[in-house]
């Protein structure tokens, strides 16, 4: 079986879960047997192709205003011009039907498709081919991909997110199975009438990738009456919610603390955060190891303030045996370890200090850590590809079957 993936970005351009995911998903697929190609955009040179570990992967140069991952602002109109061009993007179906005529692939997976556009569904329909659709983000909803306004989550689009998003969603008519990475981004998309055709709609996990520094570590406990060491990781962005961790703990007088930022975000965003709440306690660290980073933290804390779609970093923490404080915002509550259940209400700011505590008593049980190891263990990579897997080869018999049953309905 040949799947293609499409996906915005792809190794080593990565910026966040979502492209990692797709990596990991690429790569299972062809240690599990399958012939794997991946289509994916990019704001340098022309268009080529070459191979990463086992997949066949092509660039294609993006067709549109602008690369939007490139640094630099840009007017509305200019906005407006690059989503209008970015729904049905000519050059890059044109582009795209080439590679399927040539690729000649059994399932096409999509993700995110900003740059190669959703009218890779209407090429990949015209082909013939079972088109699956995994949902990482919001970004057929919403143009940020956020659904964040005023540093709040939307609770359902706005009117112009709705005169956005309606060509798109017309065009998710055409695939056949939808699939969230967890039952929260899945659900906001079909209350928003997407997929409305698709005869599958299911929750495939996205998965953690074990390092050999988290295999079997061992963890103890800070020596005692130091500072408890708080660590965010991740990109340092406004709806990550590292303002409302930070103030909660300049605010608080019960913990003694200290807060190791791991990673990196826009330039000035980040230096007004040092302006803004400058104390010796928090560390701003950058790019850092994630091994690294978590095994000298005692406690994670994840405050977003949007509805994370899933939230790969707890799980990260988790394979370390390190506890998590999270948002109960988007998929992140049915991820975090259930019998911690460290989660805060984004509405009770405040709520994330008793979480805190919470993690602290925690870390007296030894046990602890290889509890939330386990749990960390059920979100393996096996686990994911087994799971598309199914879904692909229930798909081909499908499609397999079609002829047969189109006869048996003519002779009837």
């Amino acid at each position: 079986m040949k799947v293609l993936i499409a996906n915005t970005l792809y190794f080593p351009d990565e910026v966040g879960g979502a492209e990692v995911a797709t990596r990991l998903l690429a790569e299972g697929l062809v240690k599990a047997g399958m012939e794997v190609c991946v289509v994916c955009a990019t704001g340098v040179g022309d268009d080529r192709s070459e191979e990463v570990n086992g997949t066949k992967v092509y660039r294609l140069r993006s067709s549109n205003l602008y690369w939007p991952h490139a640094p630099g602002e840009h007017s509305r109109v200019a906005k407006l011009i690059w989503h209008a061009i970015d729904v049905r993007n000519t050059t890059m179906s044109r582009k795209l039907a080439d590679i399927i005529r040539r690729e000649k692939p059994d399932i096409v997976n999509t993700a995110n498709l900003s740059c190669l556009s959703v009218d890779v569904w209407r090429v990949a329909n015209n082909a013939g081919v079972p088109i699956v659709h995994t949902i990482h983000d919001y970004y057929l909803l919403c143009p940020t991909a956020t659904m964040l306004a005023g540093g709040k989550p939307c609770a359902s689009q706005c009117g112009v997110c709705s005169l956005y998003a309606k060509p798109k969603q017309i065009a998710s008519a055409q695939v056949n199975v939808a699939v969230g990475v967890s039952g929260f981004v899945l659900q906001k998309h079909l209350e928003s009438g997407f997929f409305s055709r698709a005869a599958k709609t299911t929750v495939i996990n996205n998965c953690y990738q074990p390092t050999k520094d988290s295999i079997g570590s061992q963890r103890s406990r800070q020596v005692e009456n130091t500072p408890l060491r708080l660590g965010m990781l991740g990109r340092v962005l406004p709806e990550k919610g590292l303002e409302l961790l930070l103030e909660q703990l300049l605010a608080d007088q019960t913990l003694d603390w200290t807060l190791a930022v791991g990673g990196s975000g826009d330039h000035d965003y980040v230096e007004s955060i040092k302006t803004k709440y400058a104390d010796p306690r928090v560390n701003f660290l950058g790019r850092v190891d994630p091994s690294d980073f978590l095994s000298s933290i005692d406690i994670l804390v994840v405050p977003s303030v949007w509805n994370e779609p899933f939230g790969l970093v707890v799980l990260e923490a988790y394979s370390h045996g390190v506890p998590v404080v999270g948002s109960s915002t988007g998929g992140i509550p049915e991820i975090i370890e259930p019998r911690s259940n460290l989660l805060f209400d984004v509405a009770q700011p405040e709520t994330v200090i008793s979480k805190i505590h919470e993690a602290s008593a925690l870390l007296d049980d030894p046990s602890v850590h290889e509890r939330l190891r386990q749990h960390a263990r059920q979100f393996s990579l096996d686990a994911m590809i087994n799971a598309y897997v199914e879904l692909y080869e229930g798909m081909v018999c499908l499609e397999e079957r079609k002829p047969w049953l189109a006869a048996r309905r003519e002779a009837n």
